[in-house]
């Protein structure tokens, strides 16, 4: 604003000069009077609107109770005074005084004076032009004397021009206008002959004149020589005095001035008092639109220091403000920076305290939610949202007993935020069952409460512990099933042989009603030693998984593979594979296993219906493979949601529960997950999720 101000201030002193030029200069300029007139009105309403702004925005501000507006309002009032009340008094003092100076510029004895002046001045000259043609006289006489203008006459004239100091002298023949001979060492122009010229000369004998040549006035006329039908004249061209002629052209030039000033009095008058009034006003409005900034810039530093401090009031500790002067309100500025360093240092260090603690609870493994005193969640790691899958900003400062109301997810939170709470003065954690998307997790949680003196409030520690219960179980169960098929292994072969030794033995002995009902006793154990025998082999599969031999395989082609098997089967197939090759990294034989046990799975769920439908899908998701297969008919019961990855768990009449434990486990093995759920549109899906192999130029 510094710069335009100067700016403005340069154009308002350019104009002005301009402006007045053009007022008091009848030349070049003044015809451009008007246009500098215009420019200076637009240079003045310009910095008007500029000072209109200035106002209204000090209006706006005590408007708004801004700190400081009522004293930059105080400031710009007195300025505004200071700076229009002198003006208004210049322009009134100076109009009148330019009115009546005006009037006696052209009074009757100017004028008088003026006149009496230009007689003299023609006296002299006529007196100066009466020597010249005195002196011509004696050339005249000269030449007259010289037989007749038989002798020569150029050395006359160049001797009587150098004596009487003539400029030009000349001998003419006026019939044909020829040059007889001259005189003119400085080469002056020659005189015009013409009709009436000639037709004087031959009445009076003799013309004189004044003429200006190169702004140097001479004396010059012609003069008859006498003699043959009086057919040659003598020119001459004598100077007048410098003195003389400086005076009569100064005196010609002021009458010329005056009677020009006479004529456009009024106007005169118009155009003083205009470019008066022009910069009166340019003076006036940049004055007051300096005297508006530089009370702007008074105010300046406490605005500044009122802006930083609210800026600080609302958390913002890196304002500096900018210090405008060496003054008090300057160090005062100064010493505001500093307090704001110190502050901002201040919390700096709590910040990084801050994020210390972040950074380690976010490295933790355990999720942590604080509440307040209210039981409202203010603060979480990054851990709790992943074992949660939610994000927890949503219920930020809800109180929790609320949060079943807003959705189902929200109720499950609430619900396992309650359950830990239940831990609050307890030494022991609780084991909390957890449904998030497609999976059922455990969660281990562990309620603590904090001091009184911070507030209150209380920390809920939980982890996710399915992989440690799931492993534990797997461990049991694998345990379990050895010493069982170590058990029951050994007297089944003993069983059978014993009961088809009996039917051989007693088949021929019995009559035929006790044969028929030993061949169906017999038969009985036999079926039932077959049914425990792949029983046991089930127990022996979890227990000892034969050893994988990995390899890169095109999971595609395999499900089609496997698919052939079930060509036969009343239920309709969709099956949409991925275009892209999907290479993995596993065992071909446990792969077709899991296939195979899905597909059949979903085979007999389906049955259920009446048009039973399976849906096979395939696609690649940010480097995983992504594997479905959906059926309608039978979907998956609560229990099995939640237990469906358990062994001996099934809701399958006749099945022994270890057909999905099997898959889980060979998917792990694999780097891979399963989840199972129920779809919205009334499908049970199988997902399984394995990583996509990068290196598929391997294959074998």
């Amino acid at each position: 604003m510094r710069r335009l101000l100067l700016v403005m201030a340069v154009l308002c002193v350019v104009t002005l000069y301009v402006l007045a030029v053009a007022t008091g200069n009848t030349g070049f300029l003044s015809q451009y009077f008007w246009f500098a007139f215009g420019f200076a009105s637009l240079l003045v309403l310009t910095l008007a609107v500029m000072a209109a702004s200035y106002w209204w925005k000090l209006l706006q501000s005590r408007h708004r109770q801004e700190f400081g507006s009522k004293i930059a309002m105080r400031l710009a009032l007195m300025f505004t005074l200071v700076a229009v009340l002198p003006g208004l008094f210049l322009f009134g003092v100076s109009a009148q005084f330019i009115s009546h100076s005006i009037h006696s510029w052209f009074g009757n004895d100017t004028e008088e004076a003026l006149n009496r002046s230009i007689s003299l001045s023609k006296s002299a000259l006529d007196y100066e032009l009466d020597n010249s043609v005195r002196r011509a006289v004696n050339i005249q006489i000269a030449l007259i004397a010289a037989n007749g203008l038989q002798s020569p006459v150029l050395p006359i004239l160049q001797t009587y021009g150098q004596n009487k100091q003539f400029s030009q002298l000349n001998i003419r023949n006026l019939h044909n206008g020829q040059l007889v001979a001259e005189y003119n060492p400085k080469h002056l122009p020659a005189p015009e002959l013409n009709p009436n010229l000639l037709s004087h000369l031959h009445s009076t004998g003799s013309i004189r004149e004044i003429e200006s040549i190169n702004n140097i006035l001479y004396a010059q006329g012609w003069l008859i020589l006498p003699g043959h039908n009086n057919d040659k004249a003598l020119f001459f061209r004598q100077p007048i005095p410098a003195k003389v002629a400086r005076d009569a052209t100064l005196i010609e030039a002021a009458h010329a001035k005056y009677g020009e000033l006479s004529f456009t009095k009024k106007s005169l008058q118009t155009f003083f008092l205009a470019t008066l009034l022009m910069a009166t006003l340019l003076a006036i409005v940049l004055a007051l639109l300096v005297a508006l900034y530089f009370a702007r810039q008074f105010v300046a530093p406490i605005l500044s220091l009122a802006d930083g401090a609210r800026a600080v009031a609302k958390g913002d500790l890196n304002v500096q403000q900018t210090i405008y002067r060496n003054d008090e309100l300057g160090k005062l500025t100064g010493l505001f920076n500093h307090m704001t360093v110190q502050l901002r240092h201040s919390r700096e260090q709590q910040e990084a305290a801050r994020h210390y603690l972040e950074y380690i609870l976010n490295s933790l493994t355990t999720g942590v939610v604080t509440l307040d005193a209210d039981n409202h969640p203010i603060t979480y790691n990054q851990m709790a949202e992943n074992i949660l899958g939610q994000n927890l900003d949503a219920i930020l400062g809800q109180n929790i007993d609320q949060l079943s109301e807003l959705n189902p997810q929200s109720a499950m939170l609430a619900d396992v935020f309650r359950q830990i709470l239940s831990t609050k003065h307890q030494n022991k954690p609780v084991q909390i069952t957890y449904n998030h998307k497609d999976e059922t997790l455990i969660l281990l949680g562990k309620a603590t409460p904090l001091p009184e003196d911070s507030g209150g409030g209380t920390i809920l520690v939980f982890d996710d512990v399915t992989a440690l219960v799931s492993a534990q179980k797997e461990a049991a169960w694998g345990e379990v099933a050895q010493r069982l098929a170590h058990e029951i292994r050994n007297p089944l072969t003993p069983i059978q042989l014993s009961a088809e030794r009996l039917a051989w033995k007693l088949s021929d002995k019995l009559n035929e009603s006790d044969a028929q009902i030993l061949n169906r006793a017999t038969n009985t154990i036999i079926r039932q030693v077959a049914a425990m025998k792949d029983m046991v082999e089930a127990f022996r599969n979890y227990a000892h998984a034969p050893a994988l031999k990995f390899t890169n395989l095109d999971l595609n082609e395999l499900i089609r593979e496997v698919l052939v098997l079930y060509e036969g089967s009343n239920c309709t197939f969709t099956v949409n594979l991925s275009k892209i090759v999907m290479y993995v990294n596993a065992d071909s034989g446990a792969l077709r296993q899991v296939i195979h046990n899905l597909l059949k799975n979903a085979v007999e769920a389906a049955s259920a219906d009446a048009l039973p439908h399976i849906s096979v899908t395939t696609e690649i998701n940010n480097e995983h493979i992504l594997f479905y297969v959906s059926n309608n008919g039978k979907t998956f019961s609560q229990e099995m949601l939640l237990h469906a990855f358990d062994p001996y768990v099934t809701d399958k009449p006749g099945g022994t529960g270890l057909g999905l434990p099997v898959v889980k486990k060979i998917i792990e093995e694999h780097g891979g997950r399963i989840q199972i759920s129920n779809q919205k549109n009334g499908l049970a899906c199988v997902k399984i999720t394995l990583p996509l192999q990068v290196n598929r130029n391997a294959k074998q």
